[in-house]
């Protein structure tokens, strides 16, 4: 009978050492299941995102992820054609990056910019809609001419190719362009 009572104080002497493991292992299970929706969550918003860049509640032209490269190609250029370049960055004042899209829509340019909004494309194209269209995103163009300063203007043709930099209107930029082309300068 001894041993009994022995065993029965042994078992309550346990009893809480096992109830610990048993809590141990709920909280571990809650942490992982906690885990579990917060991923499912962050995929859910990242599914939503790429959505609505699928469709866009605005009216858009220009280029999508799905299109790669080949949706905007400078043209061909001829004897009397050119490609007008406008390169600006999110830095410049939203009335500036209007002005200047207004113009090059005007002179068949186009705005350039290098990067996104937060690397958002969601925050990005949101921004953009209120600049309007000829914009496109090609960082590749800013390494090709070596812009170092926005806004810059480039005007590509069979002649050469011109650029200007600072803070003036497209008006002028054309202007010293033409002069430029004139006196046979390649900048």
């Amino acid at each position: 009978m001894l041993h009994h009572v022995i065993y029965f104080l042994l078992f309550l002497s346990l009893l809480p050492l096992a109830r610990a493991e048993d809590h141990k292992a709920w909280a571990l299970q809650q942490q992982e299941k906690s885990q579990e929706l917060i991923n499912q969550e962050l995929i859910k918003r990242f599914r939503q995102d790429a959505l609505s860049l699928q469709k866009p509640s605005f009216p858009v032209k220009g280029c999508y992820a799905d299109q790669g490269l080949s949706c905007y190609k400078p043209k061909t250029i001829t004897k009397s054609q050119a490609n007008l370049y406008i390169f600006v960055s999110f830095s410049l004042p939203k009335e500036s990056l209007k002005a200047l899209a207004i113009e090059a829509k005007k002179q068949n340019g186009v705005l350039v910019i290098r990067g996104l909004i937060d690397n958002s494309f969601v925050k990005t194209a949101q921004f953009l809609q209120g600049i309007g269209e000829g914009v496109i995103l090609d960082p590749t163009l800013f390494r090709k001419y070596k812009i170092q300063a926005v806004p810059t203007f480039v005007q590509e043709s069979k002649a050469g190719t011109l650029q200007i930099a600072g803070n003036i209107t497209l008006a002028y930029a054309l202007e010293k362009f033409r002069e430029g082309a004139m006196k046979g300068e390649d900048k």
